[in-house]
């Protein structure tokens, strides 16, 4: 706000947020507006009955409480538009529409000036319906609109003027070119009590069977590289300015990629699959644009003594979600910098694929405690993973906050005993992994049966965890009933979903740093469960596709964690990743909800975390992108995946 204010005056920061076509509306994205000093926010979609019911009771303007911990500094003025972002029916002037222009020469046979103008005044008292003072917002606009700018205004000049006209013959609609600023100004200046909205505007449902709940995860893996080049991209910056590089043009080309991927058909994953991959494909150029960035940070502020080994140029690997970084293949010596971008110090266990066993030295050059792990089938078998490397060594690396450690590693002499000798596998047996904090036990068939909080003596039994699918609706769009479930919209057939197999195979491999449970429910679907040495959490990594479509039917993958928690139809999914709301199956707390669609219709975005919890107990999923997901039966969570 202050660079605006220095460099555009106090006229030229936005004060007004605009949001006329997101699917839903984040109360987050309200409290950040309203501590960022704005007036006001503006949007266009709501749920259809929402919108009914507002429109019936003089409630599309209210005052949006977005913060359960901030007071009025979270309170922000929201308005509903009447008619989305677009123009009053049959007043469309783009020359992609086919309304007809104002004709106001009396000569021609199609003039219309009259009949246009009583239309528009009725439009104007029925839209003034659900508003509670004498002024309302009319858009004139539209996707690609104003291609010909000169043809729109000049019937807009037109159609203002007629209207105009008619108050001397006692109409009481006055029209004019207005911004949100100036309308927010008139509303203020009404001085009167305005309504209150406390939860959030999800989900959003454009008709009966239409619950925009599908692009919560549509192309998923798109949404995760989304949060993975904006990791490098924080944590460039920080390298930028810590080593006064002053390369910020050179940063530019993420930060814009960036920018265009939180487009609301970008992250969303609704666009079109090409359209897809030229987001990923400006995402990668400007990681490679930033990994030049990070190469002259390091470069200065890597220690320079005689110990340390000759500084060589570093790279990123791009590929290590699927255990794969061809440079590192077969070398005898690398190093690993890993940079901690919070502001707190770390321990964290780091993966690294290798062929072969490494000692490991810390940058004052003591050995490292590692071992070698096995790579699981299921990702060797990942469509496009070129690697032949097998293993991949795990350490615990300390992060100082905000700052790096560089490892050293070194081909292990051959006659050193591998650490992979003393791991301990099994297969399709019944397992326990556990440490000092937490015990997971599965059964020789696969089944998570129970995890146990060691330290509170609680546990929470599990009943036919897994991977499902649901059937998605094959429609036409033509009408609600043939609403189709597609990247924007979830509609399943049925509200049971399918389990992905009937069987699973278990194999769980135990260490000295992690033990895990790697479980293959098919030949696309399987997931590692893995826990630390001192780990405080259980993690889960799902591998799901190529997902078959042989059949033309649509499936929407699913992994479920049915539990013996009375969670009475509560869950809590979080806001943009900070604030946590409360959730009720089958209920909005704003108006009475109509269930038509008993799945979708309880689908909520989650940015970093569900849960579900009872007297005593409480389980929590964290997600490392965005997703959907809800509780649609009592002591169960499920995230799309």
């Amino acid at each position: 706000a202050e660079f605006l204010r220095d460099n555009f005056g106090e006229c030229g920061r936005p004060k007004i947020g605009w949001q006329i076509d997101p699917f839903g509306h984040s109360r987050e994205q309200a409290s950040l507006l309203a501590q960022m000093g704005f007036d006001g926010l503006f949007f266009g979609r709501a749920d259809y009955e929402d919108r009914a019911t507002r429109n019936r009771t003089r409630t599309m303007e209210m005052v949006w409480k977005a913060s359960a911990n901030l007071n009025d500094k979270g309170w922000l003025f929201t308005g509903v538009l009447p008619n989305g972002y677009g123009a009053p029916s049959s007043f469309c002037f783009d020359y992609r529409c086919s309304d007809s222009p104002i004709m106001d020469d009396p000569h021609f046979q199609d003039y219309n000036v009259d009949e246009r103008v009583r239309t528009f005044i009725q439009i104007a008292h029925d839209e003034a319906v659900g508003y509670t003072t004498n002024h309302i917002i009319m858009t004139f606009g539209g996707d690609f609109q104003y291609g010909n700018a000169n043809e729109g205004f000049k019937n807009l000049d037109k159609l203002m003027k007629y209207v105009n006209a008619q108050q001397t013959n006692g109409s009481n609609v006055n029209v004019f070119y207005s911004t949100p600023s100036c309308y927010l100004y008139a509303l203020n200046k009404v001085d009167r009590a305005w309504p209150s909205k406390t939860d959030d505007f999800f989900p959003y449902a454009s008709n009966p069977h239409g619950f925009w709940t599908g692009y919560f995860t549509s192309r998923a893996a798109l949404k995760r590289y989304e949060r993975h080049s904006n990791n490098i991209l924080q944590a460039t910056r920080q390298l930028n300015a810590f080593a006064d590089l002053n390369l910020r043009d050179s940063i530019f080309t993420l930060s814009e990629a960036m920018g265009v991927a939180q487009h609301h058909d970008a992250v969303s994953g609704t666009e079109k699959q090409v359209v897809a991959f030229d987001y990923a494909q400006r995402l990668s150029d400007g990681i490679a644009v930033a990994e030049n960035v990070v190469n002259q940070a390091y470069a200065k502020l890597l220690p320079k003594d005689s110990q340390s080994p000759p500084l060589v140029s570093q790279f990123l690997c791009q590929l290590s979600n699927i255990s794969q970084c061809l440079q590192i293949d077969g070398q005898d010596r690398f190093t690993l910098t890993l940079w901690n971008p919070t502001i707190h110090p770390v321990m964290q266990h780091v993966r690294v694929p290798v062929r072969t066993d490494y000692t490991i030295r810390d940058p004052t050059g003591q050995t490292v405690f590692s071992e070698l792990f096995p790579i699981s089938e299921p990702t060797l078998n990942i469509p496009g993973r070129t690697s032949i490397t097998q293993k991949q060594i795990i350490f615990k690396a300390s992060l100082p906050a905000l700052g790096f450690n560089t490892y050293y590693f070194e081909t292990k002499p051959d006659q050193v005993t591998s650490g992979e000798s003393k791991l301990k596998i099994t297969h399709n047996e019944e397992c326990i992994l556990k440490n000092q904090n937490l015990r997971v036990d599965f059964d020789d068939q696969g089944n998570l049966h129970q995890i146990i909080n060691l330290n509170q003596n609680i546990g929470v039994s599990f009943s036919n965890q897994g991977f499902y699918w649901y059937q998605g609706f094959a429609g036409n769009n033509s009408q609600s009933d043939f609403q189709a479930s597609g990247a924007y919209i979830f509609r399943p057939v049925a509200s049971i979903p399918q389990p992905v197999s009937q069987t699973r195979s278990l194999t769980c491999i135990t260490a000295e740093s992690v033990q895990t449970a790697v479980i293959v429910f098919n030949d696309w679907t399987s997931q590692e469960i893995s826990l630390y040495d001192e780990g405080e959490f259980v993690e889960v990594e799902w591998t799901v596709g190529p997902i078959p479509i042989d059949d033309n039917i649509g499936k929407e993958i699913i992994i479920r964690y049915n539990t013996d928690i009375d969670s009475q139809s509560k869950y809590y999914t979080d806001a943009n990743g900070r604030e946590v709301l409360e959730r009720t199956r089958d209920y909005r707390p704003t108006w009475n909800y109509t269930v038509v669609e008993n799945v979708s219709g309880n689908y909520y975005p989650i940015n970093s975390r569900i849960w579900i919890k009872d007297q005593n107990r409480q389980l929590t999923v964290l997600t490392d992108r965005s997703e959907g997901g809800g509780s649609i039966l009592d002591g169960s969570v499920e995230v799309m995946v």
